[in-house]
């Protein structure tokens, strides 16, 4: 042996070769745990891209889908029996492969005011990655949502002394549970009215202002007559929004019949075109809306409406035989007047997503 090598050497060559070790395996537990943390961070980051894009999109399935309540009624409904509610559902084409996005229209039945739009983006890998956002919307009509539900008569006036009937049907007539049939401005003191069958509906009085219309309306009057303008050359029984003109008119009397239970008509005469005098015999679905005081008879025999007749005035109903009733009486689902929708209101609160 050589006498320089001593066991001491033997030991100091152990002692390192077992720090190196050590050393080598605390780098390795390093290494790989930067690496794990690094793998970590990464699928973090990578699932906050994917909830960030789904989330985006479905946020914008949810802005389509209030965009598509403008088609409401044209919607395929269905019934759902679990949630006792009527469902319509439908994919959006938004041109990703990788991604599909469902909308869900929710309503608890044909009359509800409000619609639960749920909009729902998700993988198409089968990871059940999805994001979801939803809203509560209010589909706003040309009619305001009070005018919605508007009894067969709203007078802002006083009704002038009858001798003749005045039939009024309202919702759910001649049951315990009718509504109101007639509205009157509270603000006003008119003498009792008489003369009115209102088939146990009740005689309200609402503070209606000294404006009927935007109470009444969801649209202000240029608007509502711009609308009727754009539908002046489609046919009489085409058109939804209607504004009497002096040509409509034959020796004063207004001669014809309007609307349908399944398309009713918003039918306004101005104030500058007066209070019209019906001819016999017509029969109108929708509103009525007469922008000033009717001084003489608005008709000297029969009135038929199905809807709502409205009278920013006083209404003079002499030796007339009005026979004014709920939407409901034309068709028996219907609890308020139906028109295209023209917009969707969110309703604040109640947007959420998850």
């Amino acid at each position: 042996m050589d006498p320089r090598y001593s066991p001491r050497h033997t030991q100091r060559g152990a002692a390192n070769l077992l720090v190196a070790l050590v050393l080598m395996m605390a780098l390795t537990i390093v290494t790989l745990s930067v690496a794990r943390t690094q793998l970590v961070e990464q699928r973090i980051a990578n699932n906050h891209h994917w909830h960030t894009r789904l989330f985006l999109l479905a946020d914008s399935g949810l802005a389509k889908g209030s965009e598509l309540l403008e088609q409401l009624y044209s919607l395929d409904w269905r019934s759902d029996s679990d949630r006792n509610a009527e469902v319509s559902r439908m994919m959006l084409a938004d041109g990703m492969s990788d991604i599909g996005t469902q909308l869900v229209f929710e309503r608890s039945d044909l009359s509800a005011a409000f619609v639960l739009v749920q909009a729902t983006s998700g993988r198409n890998d089968g990871s059940g990655l999805q994001a979801r956002a939803s809203q509560l919307v209010r589909p706003l009509s040309v009619l305001s949502p009070l005018g919605e539900f508007a009894p067969p008569l709203v007078i802002n006036g006083c009704l002038d002394p009858i001798t003749a009937t005045l039939d009024v049907r309202p919702l759910n007539a001649d049951l315990d549970q009718a509504g109101a049939a007639v509205w009157l401005n509270s603000d006003l003191h008119c003498p009792p009215m008489a003369g009115i069958d209102p088939h146990q509906g009740s005689i309200t009085e609402r503070a209606l202002g000294e404006d009927l219309w935007p109470v009444v309306f969801s649209v202000d009057r240029d608007t509502f007559i711009a609308m009727a303008a754009e539908q002046t050359d489609l046919p009489a029984d085409a058109r939804t929004y209607r504004v009497a003109e002096d040509g409509d008119l034959t020796a004063g009397l207004w001669t014809q019949s309007a609307g349908t239970p399944e398309h009713p008509v918003v039918l306004y005469f101005t104030a500058e075109a007066g209070c019209p005098a019906f001819a016999p015999g017509v029969q109108i679905y929708g509103v009525v809306f007469i922008d000033t005081d009717c001084s003489e008879p608005v008709t000297s025999q029969t009135l038929e409406l199905y809807g709502s007749l409205m009278i920013n005035g006083n209404l003079n109903a002499t030796d007339a035989l009005l026979r004014l009733n709920h939407i409901q009486v034309a068709d028996a689902r219907r609890t308020r007047l139906h028109f295209p929708i023209l917009r969707g209101i969110a309703v604040p609160g109640s947007w959420r997503d998850f």
